[in-house]
């Protein structure tokens, strides 16, 4: 019988990969969740329970354990004695916890990213010693490329520049257990890019980067004026894609020692300004008004915003104080190869939904939590 942890399990990818893991009747999962004693984990657990319901899938209590710690504690902030006992229970491990925040000061991106990979490797020692262990399977990013430029393969990289402090940290984490894989542990990495909704509901746990930038994109925030971006490709994945693909991974032993693209790929990415006529459309669709769109040059724009910024309120400024972040992808000629991700799981039945297949459930699951909230906190929050 499989028994699984996942880290990160009340995160977008995580939440979802636990009914993908659970469809083997035979399997069970421990999640290592960061509460702050027994009531909080209860609590918790209790969460991804409602949210499993709310997205239809019947999820065997029985057959989930749930754990106080912390990934970025030596022995996951478990006590030695129950440290020990999981190592001999476990055959696989799937590392999908992280802080995607991209403003994070280094040391702190790197405790997260660098510092989780170290112990999640240094557990998987220990299994490989105690008890029938199989696989690792590690979440990583995309990002990893940083400034890279061209065609990104699915491939160990080199890059010579980050965005951000999450991408280098994660890059970091990836030569790590790159490292431990050439020295022969069975694993995998996942380099998902911008995850959103279900391919098939269009719902997920958490609103993140996507969903903020639709209005951006839009001009809703700033009067129509909008970053000139025409080199520029968004990368969009469905969070049950992703699930699906680490899920099936994890149970594969030729998926050991491969790196997998998790995205639309070179074919399949929208153009920033095709997106945002795209999303327009949408809004249309639904009666909604919206400014005539005026593009800058990036640079004029990202002066504007700096000017602008200041004199914003509220939830307003706080999302303009995430642009900036955005903008300096804007400039790059980047796009990843997904050709042997592809192949690898059509293969084995999971097939890539490409995003006009999904982009109008996508949104309108966004549009609704954001009518039912009413400029509350969007329902569907794990945390």
């Amino acid at each position: 019988m499989a028994c699984l942890l996942v880290t990160g399990a009340t995160g977008v990818v995580g939440s979802a990969l636990v009914p993908e893991l659970l469809r083997d009747p035979r399997a069970s999962v421990v999640l290592l969740l960061r509460a702050q004693d027994a009531q909080d984990l209860g609590a918790r657990l209790d969460r991804l329970h409602a949210w499993w319901r709310t997205v239809g899938h019947a999820v065997d209590a029985m057959r989930v354990e749930a754990l106080v710690g912390d990934v970025c504690q030596p022995l996951l902030g478990l006590e030695p004695s129950a440290y020990d006992r999981l190592t001999r229970r476990l055959t696989h491990v799937i590392h999908a916890a992280g802080n995607v925040r991209l403003s994070q000061p280094l040391h702190e991106a790197r405790r997260s990213a660098v510092d989780s990979v170290r112990h999640v490797l240094e557990l998987a020692a220990r299994c490989r010693e105690a008890g029938p262990f199989e696989k690792l399977d590690v979440l990583s990013t995309v990002g990893v490329a940083g400034r890279m430029q061209g065609v990104i393969p699915e491939a160990p990289l080199q890059p010579s520049g980050f965005h951000n402090t999450y991408e280098q940290a994660k890059a970091e984490a990836e030569q790590v257990l790159w490292a431990a894989m050439q020295a022969g542990l069975p694993a995998t990495i996942h380099r998902p890019s911008m995850v959103v909704g279900d391919s098939r509901s269009g719902l997920i746990s958490q609103y993140q980067v996507f969903y903020y930038l639709i209005d951006f994109l839009l001009g809703r925030y700033t009067l129509g004026w909008v970053p000139r971006a025409d080199r520029f490709k968004l990368d969009l994945v469905p969070v049950d894609y992703v699930a699906r693909a680490v899920a099936l991974a994890c149970r594969e032993p030729q998926a050991a020692g491969q790196i997998f693209h998790l995205c639309s790929g070179p074919e399949a990415a929208i153009p920033l300004d095709d997106l945002a006529c795209r999303l327009a459309e949408l809004e249309r669709k639904r009666g909604t008004r919206l400014p005539t769109r005026r593009r800058l040059p990036t640079s004029f724009f990202r002066g504007a915003l700096h000017v602008a910024r200041p004199l914003a309120r509220g939830r307003l400024r706080k999302l303009l104080a995430g642009m900036p972040y955005f903008l300096t992808y804007l400039e790059d000629v980047q796009v990843f190869e997904n050709a042997h991700s592809r192949d690898f799981f059509e293969r084995r039945g999971l097939h890539l939904p490409p995003p006009e297949q999904y982009l109008e459930r996508v949104v309108g699951c966004f549009r609704q939590a954001q009518a039912a909230a009413a400029g509350g906190r969007l329902h569907g929050a794990l945390h």
